[in-house]
């Protein structure tokens, strides 16, 4: 290694993840570049080759992100998304009979769909039912957050980081995967509880007037009455078709990637999207941001960084720690991170961490990054730890401990339930 001659390869390992945690941290420098700077920086140090590299950018993962990330777009500007506002209109007897459908609606959609888009939709059409029977808006937004915080986990195919465990643990060997509906009953599970604390205890904990003056830009919903109707049932039959075929991956013979690629090619044949909408829609921020941050996960191995923080935790708690402790220390270190710095970007820079200490003690991989996986996302008590509660700040007139008040103890509840789950779900040792 090149960087061997000045320093040892894991202590610049750790070096540069410490300076991209800051830069994760701190925002001064975009998250998909903050991702492609400490890629760079292992293979420009020699820890890594360049086929290591560049081998994501063209994986099944990143067909999936991108055809998806189509498809998405295609349901938004044919207004068939919007169609959910027309239900939520017909349930909002109430605040919190809103605010309990607000955190499935959102929760249920974002596990097959962007989650920012799903996040900046709903807020548009909650914004619009806000303002036409004036409820309080500081209620509605930081719901809209929550459920799709948890509801990105239904699918393996709702967040980024749930595709890169996948991958991670099948290469692990012993033919452990993920399957399509992994994580959806723990997911449905705090969706529904996240709606209840939310529309009954945290609805009071929610602010009672927001803090600011409504930007005038707000709240108003996109005419979706000059599109044909058959484009908005169209896109809806290629997102049901799709889900279909990811769902019986085995059976068909289809890969996920491959399926993905087919629907987003469905919406430019048949005019949903034209070429230059659907080229937009494809989200390069994640794709780079996934790809340059799987091969942190070697680097950490072959460098030896993943050994040194093990040994350190043996030397400090013991080598005999219970699969129980490790999986409330994942919980005690990912979830203060999460809330400050990208969630997809925790659990990725946590991952070969967590796998070195499961494996030092014996205790099943997939059970580790499934609490991991978990842990990383509960990103609901600032503004900050989720790109969906940095979206509701503004239109809720939100300030920090907004956020804190209701996501502290829905934080606590959510994290009780989710260690009982992660125990008995997934055995500890294979």
């Amino acid at each position: 290694m090149a960087i061997a001659s000045i320093m040892h390869p894991a202590l610049f390992v750790l070096i540069v993840l410490i300076i991209g945690m800051y830069f994760f941290i701190s925002g001064k420098v975009p998250i998909p570049f903050t991702a492609a700077f400490i890629c760079l920086s292992l293979y420009l140090a020699g820890i890594i080759d360049s086929k290591t590299v560049l081998k994501n950018f063209g994986s099944g993962n990143v067909m999936i992100v991108a055809g998806l990330g189509i498809v998405g777009d295609a349901m938004f500007r044919t207004g068939a998304a919007a169609q959910i506002g027309v239900i939520l209109k017909k349930i909002a007897k109430s605040e919190r009979v809103l605010v309990f459908w607000l955190v499935v609606f959102s929760g249920v959609i974002s596990g097959f769909l962007s989650n920012n888009g799903c996040a900046a939709l709903l807020i548009s059409l909650t914004l619009g039912i806000s303002i036409s029977t004036n409820y309080r808006r500081c209620k509605l937004m930081y719901p809209i957050a929550v459920g799709v915080c948890f509801g990105g986990g239904i699918t393996t195919v709702g967040s980024n980081s749930t595709l890169y465990l996948k991958e991670i643990l099948e290469k692990q060997g012993g033919g452990q995967t993920m399957t399509f509906f992994e994580l959806a009953p723990i997911c449905l599970i705090l969706i529904f509880v996240s709606a209840v604390f939310l529309s009954t205890i945290g609805f009071k904990l929610m602010p009672e007037e927001p803090n600011n003056e409504l930007d005038p830009s707000y709240g108003h919903e996109k005419d979706y009455s000059n599109i044909p109707a058959w484009k908005r049932k169209t896109a809806t039959a290629i997102l049901i078709g799709t889900i279909l075929v990811m769902c019986f991956e085995d059976q068909i013979g289809i890969s996920v990637g491959i399926m993905a690629m087919i629907a987003a090619t469905l919406c430019v044949m048949t005019g949903l999207l034209t070429e230059k909408e659907a080229t937009r829609a494809v989200p390069l921020s994640a794709i780079i941001m996934y790809a340059c941050m799987v091969p942190v996960s070697d680097a950490m191995n072959t460098s030896g960084a993943s050994q040194i923080l093990v040994d350190f935790m043996h030397s400090t708690l013991g080598a005999n720690a219970s699969p129980m402790f490790v999986i409330l220390m994942i919980y005690l270190v990912a979830i203060p991170i999460t809330n400050v710095m990208s969630n997809s970007a925790t659990i990725i820079m946590l991952t070969p961490v967590v796998l070195a200490i499961a494996a030092s003690i014996g205790m099943n991989p997939k059970s580790a990054l499934m609490t991991l996986r978990m842990a990383g996302t509960i990103a609901i008590a600032t503004p900050i730890g989720l790109p969906a509660t940095t979206m509701a700040a503004e239109p809720g007139g939100y300030t920090f401990m907004d956020y804190v008040r209701p996501g502290l103890p829905l934080s606590i509840i959510t994290i009780i339930i989710t260690v009982v789950y992660m125990y008995v779900a997934y055995p500890v040792y294979l």
